[in-house]
């Protein structure tokens, strides 16, 4: 059997790239390739196959796939190596949007940024997550640039429930608690849509909380003291899958004030779910939407509240935010992320 090793800076449950990487081990063993997945950091994983990076015991035989988002010891252990190198850039979030409440998390990744100079001829292949990540690669000079989907979202069956009609809406966003997702403004939105229509409405901000970034939790803690929102907005910290799977099935419209994405998972999420999208125009998510569910480009807060209400209350014009979505998801459905990867370890063995 061939060998492909997958390398990440870190491994946690409910991570896109640790889903991502579970997708392509998972594809990668119908191809008859054996591998496991190795990190720097590995949270509460149990997995057998997830391990500790230095565990790794190096054979010319292996491919090896590199994840990149941020820097870790990774890069410089792999790049000794004569193995075959694949490299997968997932973006590395600029570190200005951490300064202020994480100076070591803000050092990783303007180091992790740094690195890609460094990575140019490093990998016999690359591959970006989303045309968006294509182009900040091609900006530093490199070439011949693949794009491979994420697609793990879409091999998991969905059984569709019918949502019941409640008084009280229920909101969500989904993402890890920092600053770039911007759940500061989130929170500013509900304050507004408070003001305007009252408080028959719930508020999910889903994602884990890191301690690192306790400055900022806290800030939005503050914040849902200060504006009364107690009652509206839960900050659910991790979840389970099946209690993610819950929320989103639940949910009356799904809402993103991040301002960088390298491409944004749950909004696909939010489409497999038949959940309406109000999202701000940060990095990837335009790409990721493709025309589907409602874009805006500046943060008008009592203008959006006002518009999540009519996609909460218009049911024609919530219908047509769906069926465009649904389109969305079809031309999603036709990437050709497995053939990539076929083809990627054909021509490296």
């Amino acid at each position: 059997m061939k060998s492909v090793q997958q390398f990440s800076a870190g491994f946690n449950p409910g991570d896109a790239i640790s889903n991502q990487m579970l997708e392509i081990r998972s594809y990668l063993k119908d191809l008859e390739c054996k591998g496991d997945i190795y990190s720097e950091n590995i949270g509460a994983a149990k997995l057998p196959f997830v391990k500790k990076y230095k565990a790794y015991k190096k054979s010319s035989k292996d491919i090896l796939f590199y994840h990149h988002s941020i820097h870790s010891s990774i890069f410089g252990f792999l790049r000794s190596f004569r193995s075959p190198r694949i490299l997968i850039y997932h973006n590395v979030t600029p570190y200005h949007f951490l300064k202020s409440y994480d100076l070591k998390m803000s050092y990783l990744l303007k180091k992790g940024r740094e690195e890609l100079k460094e990575m140019q001829n490093r990998f016999n292949l690359v591959f970006a997550v989303s045309k968006f990540n294509q182009k900040e690669l091609e900006e530093l000079g490199f070439e011949n640039v693949g794009i491979l989907p994420i697609t793990y979202q879409l091999s998991q069956p969905i059984s569709r429930i019918d949502k019941k009609n409640s008084e009280i809406k229920k909101i969500l966003f989904v993402g890890r608690i920092t600053p770039n997702k911007r759940q500061d403004d989130l929170i500013r939105l509900a304050h507004a849509y408070k003001s305007l229509y009252g408080d028959r409405f719930q508020f999910y901000l889903a994602g884990f909380s890191s301690r690192e970034l306790y400055l900022y939790r806290e800030e939005l803690e503050r914040m849902l003291d200060f504006y009364d929102l107690r009652k509206n907005i839960l900050i659910t910290d991790f979840l389970a899958d099946q209690e993610l799977k819950n929320l989103y099935q639940e949910a009356d419209v799904f809402v993103s004030m991040s301002e960088h994405e390298g491409f944004c998972v749950p909004l696909i999420e939010a489409m497999v779910h038949r959940i309406p999208i109000l999202a701000y125009e940060g990095g990837a998510v335009p790409e990721t939407l493709n025309g589907s569910g409602i874009l805006f480009t500046e943060k008008k807060f009592p203008d959006l509240a006002i518009l999540l209400n009519k996609i909460l209350t218009d049911d024609s014009f919530k219908n047509q935010i769906l069926n465009g979505q649904d389109l969305r998801l079809e031309e999603f459905k036709k990437s050709e992320s497995k053939l990539v990867l076929r083809k990627a370890i054909e021509n490296l063995s």
